[in-house]
């Protein structure tokens, strides 16, 4: 589950570099979801409390008028629908409902929408825990190490045109 929303966070990043997309309240939500990957069991709470009172995370409220005006506008509605697959990747999952095929289905999502406007995805072979199946699909926490690793895949954005 680490490797998915990593994942997911990684197209969303490359999708707001591609196409020159920068708010501060999309750099604390890409933080927040890369910070999923180093989670134990006893910081989950916390982490779900700092994901929620972000304000972008359209968890019943509206996006903020100054996100939505700094933001090219034929952009908006993809942006916002990529960044809720990309929240729906692990949420499926927070509260023991282990909905592993949601998930894929949220990350396919992902994957489609980086597809339509043009923006490469990662590959995923860089991502690989093997002991995921054996923590409730979530896989271990990542070392310092690891999630460098795994936050330097968000570079490449080849430009298509």
């Amino acid at each position: 589950m680490r490797a998915r929303q990593c994942i997911a966070a990684t197209c969303l990043q490359r999708f707001c570099r591609r196409h020159a997309i920068h708010h501060p309240a999309l750099c604390l939500f890409m933080d927040q979801r890369c910070k999923v990957a180093q989670l134990g069991r006893d910081d989950f709470a916390a982490w779900e409390q700092g994901i929620a009172s972000l304000p972008i995370t359209r968890m019943g409220d509206p996006w903020p008028e100054d996100v939505c005006q700094a933001n090219p506008r034929q952009l908006l509605a993809p942006l916002m629908a990529l960044l809720q697959h990309v929240l729906e990747t692990s949420a499926c999952t927070w509260y023991d409902d282990d909905d592993l095929p949601a998930s894929r289905r949220q990350l396919d999502a992902v994957l489609r929408l980086c597809g339509q406007q043009d923006v490469a995805v990662p590959a995923f072979d860089g991502y690989r825990q093997h002991d995921a199946p054996l923590r409730d699909s979530w896989g271990p926490p990542l070392k310092a190490d690891e999630l460098s690793a795994w936050q330097a895949r968000i570079s490449p954005v080849p430009a298509h045109h």
